[in-house]
């Protein structure tokens, strides 16, 4: 029993003495160096690493020790065999990426002429890239930055030519640089119109290495490109332009009657008056979502068309009708834009003026019945303006009720100027009545028409008309246009007035008594 107890004894002594030894050796990862203080950098060092903190010192040489801490993080990064199925995964991952990508471009390549859309696959080899876009908050790399709005001058009309050069000039922008053009206008409710516009202006100038990115930046996002939150700047150089005037559709052209014309605004502003002949094909026809659609979808658009005869398609500014003229061009058409404003600017005018334009009640509510009233006077011929060639339809009397009132009939064949009211049967009075209309067009902040209402004469002596509005929109302020027509000659009278429809919560007031 003694010599068992020594026995034992002696085994505790010699693994004490062992443990003494290791020590000395350095067997203990945070035993390296001996000293306490190194041992214990050694020991904070790891836990470092185990956090993730990057500024850790430690290398490989602590993590493979046998005490050291383990990061699971970092053993995946530095594992051969994980990184070597990482590598191989996102390989697999980017062969993917690619191929959708590369489908995705394949499908607009095949939508693409070349001549005027660009993939967005291509787009850092299109010379310039230009955004036109009024407001970016993030660009292309490399993008510089033209808003479209500096190409237009008062009332939606282009500028000089001279001035639109200028602006490209002082962005960087020569006649012999190929631009690749991209954007939208989120007020004018997104879509390329802007982007179609600029490259139908530059093309109109003349330039000719100009094209269209197929798709804008929420397609380039989309497919994981990178953005940056500045435009690039290029310094200025000199501009010159050498004008294609067959795009660019005048009066005398489209009222001659030679060319097809297509009336690209919504259904109810053609209503409210258009070019006559014209039929309605509206911009957002020609789109998919924001793109303009597939050549064999825009063949279905246009059946009734004649391609040996040109197509002038015109909106109120022609903005938005430089997309229905780029799916017309696509279809090799031979189209031109044209403005509903020149064609107003340019027709005989009415002798009228409003002389007041009211709606009550005025603020409404949501839902309430609004009546919209205009009063009209005739203009004082000395302080008008007119040209040579300008014709203004005079009435002597009242200024709208000789249009058919029972004073009389307006004959409209009078070349002087000037037209006399005088007798006439009951069926040109009824015929005249009928020619006369005056309506009210309300429109919504960013420019879009909500209703319009027809307005009937108050008395039939008299130059007062009135419509009803049902005012089943949201709270808002809404701008009223009052629009005179006779014939082929409209008259409009922009921003007449604005009512403002007001919620109709009964306790918005609480608490202001």
């Amino acid at each position: 029993m003694m010599i068992s107890r020594i026995a034992m004894c002696i085994l505790l002594l010699m693994a004490i003495f062992a443990g003494a030894v290791s020590s000395v050796n350095g067997g203990c990862s945070a035993c390296k160096g001996g000293s306490p203080t190194v041992q214990q950098d050694v020991l904070n060092n790891e836990w470092a690493v185990f956090l993730g903190n990057e500024n850790a010192t430690t290398t490989t040489e602590v993590m493979s020790s046998a005490g050291g801490l383990v990061n699971p993080r970092y053993n995946r990064q530095n594992n051969p065999s994980l990184q070597a199925e990482k590598s191989q995964s996102s390989s697999d991952k980017e062969d993917l990426n690619v191929a959708s990508v590369t489908g995705a471009e394949s499908s607009t390549d095949k939508r693409s002429d070349g001549s005027m859309l660009v993939p967005l696959v291509s787009a850092n080899n299109s010379g310039i890239i230009l955004d036109i876009s009024p407001s970016s908050t993030e660009y292309i790399p490399g993008a510089i930055s033209i808003p479209y709005t500096k190409f237009l001058g008062p009332g939606g009309a282009l500028k000089p030519v001279s001035e639109m050069a200028a602006v490209l000039g002082e962005a960087g922008i020569s006649q012999d640089d190929t631009v690749l053009i991209y954007g939208e206008c989120q007020p004018c409710g997104g879509g390329p119109s802007a982007a179609t516009y600029v490259y139908w202006i530059m093309l109109y100038l003349g330039h000719e290495n100009v094209r269209l990115l197929d798709g804008g930046i929420d397609d380039w996002v989309a497919t994981q490109r990178p953005t940056v939150t500045q435009p690039a700047s290029l310094p200025s150089k000199s501009y010159t332009p050498a004008i294609k005037s067959d795009l660019l559709a005048t009066y005398e052209f489209v009222h001659s009657g030679t060319p097809q014309v297509i009336d690209a605004r919504t259904a109810t502003e053609y209503e409210a008056g258009s070019i006559p002949g014209s039929v309605n094909i509206p911009y957002d026809r020609v789109l998919d979502d924001k793109r303009i659609k597939d050549k064999e979808d825009l063949d279905d658009l246009f059946p009734s068309l004649d391609k040996n005869r040109s197509i002038v398609v015109y909106t109120n500014t022609g903005v938005k009708a430089s997309m229905i003229w780029l799916a017309l061009t696509m279809l090799d058409y031979d189209a031109r834009i044209y403005s509903w404003q020149d064609w107003q600017a340019n027709l005989p005018q009415l002798n009228i003026a409003l002389q007041k334009a009211y709606a009550d009640p005025n603020p409404a509510k949501i839902g309430d019945v609004v009546q919209i009233t205009a009063l009209f006077e005739e203009k004082n011929i000395k302080n008008v303006n007119r040209s040579e060639n300008e014709t203004i339809l005079t009435v002597k009397g009242c200024a709208t009720c000789g249009f058919g009132s029972s004073q009389g009939y307006a004959d409209l064949s009078s070349t002087d100027g000037v037209v006399k009211i005088g007798s006439t049967s009951q069926a040109q009075k009824s015929a005249a009545e009928k020619a006369f209309t005056v309506s009210a067009q309300v429109l919504s902040s960013s420019g879009d028409t909500v209703d319009r209402i027809i307005m009937k004469r108050i008395k039939s002596d008299g130059d007062e008309f009135a419509g009803i509005w049902n005012a089943n929109v949201a709270t808002g302020v809404y701008r009223v246009d009052i629009v005179a027509t006779l014939g082929d000659v409209t008259e409009t009278f922009s921003n007449a007035m604005q009512i403002e429809v007001a919620s109709t919560s009964k306790y918005k007031n609480l608490g202001n008594e």
